[in-house]
């Protein structure tokens, strides 16, 4: 008798609170729906969760605006009737009470019009979950709850509307006409919230562990700051550690989040078939997998840094760039890098001898209409006819216009086929810096100079750090180098390095050389220069060392 009277009483009282939520059901009108959604992005909406949904006026509305969408729809009603209608026709239930609602699940839009007696305590709710993930929310609350906010609850609801920058319109008789009528005025509240800065707890862990180790965190820091390969070395291995520990961290999970409950215990990490995978690229994620793909990320980088690369000739460049597949194997440290810097040092001599060569070559190599007479002086060269050397005014293939519009753009050109004008340019700084040795200031970067001419309309005598260019739309460039006993200088190597002038160039007095080596003298250069060029053989004659000591200070 007692346990029947405790069940009536039960159902008698979930009726009467079905009757008095019925009470507070006021359908949403098509013409406040489509005021609510009016300047929603629906194309950036996937999910949705309507909180009161009532019997789906809401829920028409947001199909019938994203009508070729597949919206990813949940509703919650706390009315049993009004539960069965969402049914019905179709929509997802997922709980009675948005109040006491419980979820993971995040929402690019909450959109509601929930009972005006505690509608505050509802779109608080909703703002706060939009909050924690980022989302949108729209809803419809008495006027009151905003005009008014007399409680706590409401001053806080108020405040980080406020704080989103959300807005507030006031309605008047937007029920007056409805299917069930009220002259309550109402206020449309929107507010977006951007998603927030996600903070690894990992990378925050790791981070206090560094500041730990070190004895003198501020001083480490500077350093570090100062000393680029110690700084990028840093900053690989708090990588590395993050990523190993999240691996780690998804293998102790794997067991928790199994696809199905009958995988067997005895299979090996690596045979779980999880809810949730951790790749890399297509592979399953393993510590081995990640380290190669990380460190060929750095090194990749290392070799794009021009802190490291800033002096190199395009050749030695892309030769080193070709082995960053290779190098993937190999840790990056601050020793590991230190070996390819000395790799380099190495090389860099033949790389630098081979650009210096390749240029003289395109400056005599008679491509041109123009009369060469003006690029180039002819003579005589040793055992040979056919020498050359680069004039003050020289005409070189360095196209600056645009193949499509033969619009001047000198760096766009540098991605065509044969390397393009900035990058040939580039080359002849870089070759004349090494044969400087120093003499000559930096000043401001060829790129930012071609820039500000490609702004300001110039194509004539821009001037850059050892000559100025002039560019033509037949796709030639004229030089007049600033420094001719630099120049002389590049002459004197290039010919040196084909053959074209004696042996004993530089290493006898003019008197000492027998007649057929003083006639090639006096046709390359004169007796009057060759005598300064063996006053000033230190500049003049390159020392390959030279090359190793400016790659040394480059890198």
């Amino acid at each position: 008798m007692g346990a029947s009277f405790s069940i009536h009483r039960k159902w008698k009282e979930r009726e009467e609170k079905d009757m008095n939520d019925y009470k507070e059901f006021y359908p949403t009108p098509e013409e406040l729906v489509n005021k609510m959604l009016d300047g929603v992005n629906l194309n950036y909406v996937k999910t949705v969760l309507e909180p009161s949904a009532g019997k789906g006026d809401i829920v028409q509305g947001l199909k019938s605006h994203a009508k070729y969408q597949n919206l990813d729809i949940d509703c919650v009603e706390i009315n049993k009737d009004l539960r069965n209608c969402l049914k019905g026709a179709g929509y997802r239930v997922v709980g009675d009470d948005f109040l006491t609602y419980t979820t993971m699940k995040q929402y690019d839009l909450i959109v509601m019009n929930p009972p005006f007696s505690n509608g505050d305590a509802h779109l608080l709710k909703a703002l706060k979950m939009q909050q924690r993930y980022g989302g949108a929310v729209v809803a419809l609350v008495n006027a009151e709850t905003i005009r008014n906010p007399y409680t706590n609850l409401r001053k806080e609801l108020v405040q980080l509307i406020e704080n989103a920058n959300g807005t507030v319109e006031y309605i008047e008789h937007a029920f007056s006409d409805a299917e069930r009528q009220t002259d309550v005025e109402i206020a449309l509240v929107k507010v977006k919230f951007q998603e927030p800065e996600h903070i690894s707890s990992i990378m925050d862990k790791l981070q206090k562990e560094k500041a730990v180790e070190e004895s003198d965190p501020e001083e480490r820091q500077h350093l570090a700051d100062n000393d680029f390969i110690k700084a990028i070395v840093d900053q690989y291995q708090m990588e590395i550690k993050a990523g190993c520990r999240l691996i780690e961290e998804y293998k102790a999970m794997q067991p928790y989040i199994l696809s199905s409950f009958s995988q067997k215990n005895e299979k090996s990490m690596y045979d779980y078939n999880c809810v949730l995978n951790l790749k890399i690229e297509d592979q399953k994620a393993s510590v081995n997998g990640f380290i190669k793909k990380v460190r060929e990320k750095y090194w990749s980088t290392l070799f794009t840094n021009p802190k490291f690369t800033g002096k190199l000739t395009s050749n030695v460049l892309e030769e080193y760039k070709s082995k960053i597949h290779e190098l993937r194997d190999v840790e990056f440290s601050v020793f590991n890098i230190l070996e390819v810097k000395w790799d380099m040092m190495q090389n860099v001599a033949k790389g630098i001898e081979q650009s210096i060569i390749d240029l003289f070559d395109l400056f005599c190599s008679g491509w041109f209409s123009e009369d060469m007479g003006t690029t180039i002086h002819y003579y005589n060269g040793w055992k040979t006819n056919s020498a050359y050397k680069v004039n003050k005014k020289a005409i070189a293939r360095f196209d600056a216009f645009s193949n499509y519009r033969k619009e001047f753009d000198p760096i766009w050109s540098s991605y065509s086929y044969d390397g393009g004008c900035m990058k040939r340019l580039n080359d002849m700084e870089k070759c004349f810096n090494y044969l400087d040795n120093g003499r000559t200031s930096d000043g401001i970067g060829m790129e930012k100079i071609l820039r500000a001419a490609v702004q300001n309309g110039q194509t004539r005598n821009i001037e850059l750090k050892y000559f100025t260019v002039t560019f033509y739309k037949n796709g030639t460039c004229h030089i007049v180098f600033k420094d001719e006993e630099l120049l002389k200088k590049f002459n004197l190597y290039g010919a040196q390095k084909k053959g074209w002038l004696p042996p004993s160039y530089g290493k006898k007095t003019y008197e000492e050389m027998e007649p057929e080596e003083k006639a090639v003298v006096e046709e390359f250069e004169g007796k009057a220069e060759y005598e300064k060029t063996l006053q000033n053989k230190d500049f003049y004659l390159v020392n390959e060392n030279a090359f190793l000591i400016g790659m040394d200070e480059a890198v």
